[in-house]
């Protein structure tokens, strides 16, 4: 048998997947297409349906799986501090991302550093969060019955 997978793993695998995203993103806008500019709302569906869509699954996946854990870990009676700061953190880049979506559909730019940067900001707090509890050697939890 393998090794039993933590749902601190799968909180690792969602932040991958946001990671992925973020770096797709990156090399999209930066390299292969930085003079796109998005001039109606349908346009900017399109955009944010496709070429941001690997980031928002990776945000919302971290948000469900930090949420899920939290939820899990209360439930046994024990909950420590790093958990319930990495679901802040997971909160803050959910809202960054939600809020450039927003400003995106209103083919407004302006404000779109600033929500990337408070995204980004979240995924580092639930990176360290993380970090943290396993240098402190805190178990992590099963979700067995």
């Amino acid at each position: 048998m393998g090794r039993r997978r933590t749902p601190r793993t799968w909180i690792w695998a969602a932040l991958t997947v946001q990671l992925s995203g973020l770096v797709f993103d990156y090399v999209w806008h930066g390299f292969l297409h930085p003079d796109f500019e998005a001039t109606t709302v349908r346009q900017m569906v399109i955009h944010l349906s496709t070429v941001h869509l690997p980031l928002y699954v990776g945000v919302l996946s971290v948000l469900c799986t930090t949420a899920w854990v939290v939820i899990a870990q209360a439930r046994r009676s024990h909950i420590g501090i790093a958990l319930p700061v990495a679901l802040v953190g997971a909160c803050v880049s959910t809202a960054g991302e939600t809020w450039h979506a927003y400003t995106h559909l209103h083919l407004s730019t302006h404000s779109g550093p600033l929500a990337e940067a408070t995204a980004f900001l979240g995924f580092i707090v639930v990176v360290t969060a993380l970090w943290q509890a396993r240098l402190r050697g805190r178990q992590d939890i099963t979700l067995q019955r």
